[in-house]
């Protein structure tokens, strides 16, 4: 079976884009938390991070430390979520790729098994040299089919809990921020760090 024949398979070639598609997902959130756990760690370190979702957090408590608590604790819920929507970008996509990819491999598993079968048909011969190619084809897509769909999975759930982990800090955080600001309500500006 030569390469020609598998690079024109569309299975193939939709499962092998699945995977670039996946992988730059992949590297691109995983940059994106590290990104954001470094300027979170520069701001609590005191560094100027404007960029750090902490230091987002703190400006908005602070900019609207004169409203209801309740209306507060609304705000800033709805700044976390947002936040975490800019790290789960992509994500339902890496979802769908983990999922969908051994199916996508199965279906070419099918369609060598039927140009197997073709084959025997058109030389009326069972000969291995007759359904080689279409027996190699269903088991490359099923290889690829899972070789695509392991590592998008795998990296959905640890993404996911990773980013999980992130927003229950900035959960916390916010928490803390704003149970000193209720204490210091009297005392002037809620503390920035």
């Amino acid at each position: 079976m030569d390469m020609q024949h598998l690079i024109k398979d569309p299975v193939l070639a939709i499962l092998l884009l699945a995977s670039l598609v996946s992988w730059a997902i992949i590297i691109d959130r995983l940059l994106a938390l590290l990104r954001v756990s470094l300027v979170d760690r520069a701001f609590r370190d005191g560094k100027a991070a404007v960029d750090a979702p902490l230091a987002h957090f703190t400006a908005e408590i602070n900019q609207h430390r004169a409203t209801e608590h309740e209306q507060l604790l609304v705000l800033m819920d709805t700044s976390i979520t947002l936040q975490r929507q800019r790290l789960e970008r992509a994500l339902p996509l890496l979802g769908v790729i983990g999922s969908t990819a051994p199916y996508a491999g199965l279906l070419g598993t099918v369609i060598g098994i039927i140009q197997a079968f073709q084959a025997i048909q058109a030389h009326n011969n069972m000969s291995p040299s007759v359904v080689s190619g279409g027996i190699a084809t269903a088991l490359i897509a099923t290889a690829i089919g899972l070789a695509v769909a392991i590592p998008a999975v795998a990296a959905h759930h640890l993404l996911v809990s990773a980013i999980n982990r992130r927003v229950a800090l900035w959960e916390a955080a916010v928490a803390a921020l704003l149970s000193e600001g209720q204490e210091e309500a009297g005392h002037g500006a809620l503390p920035v760090g």
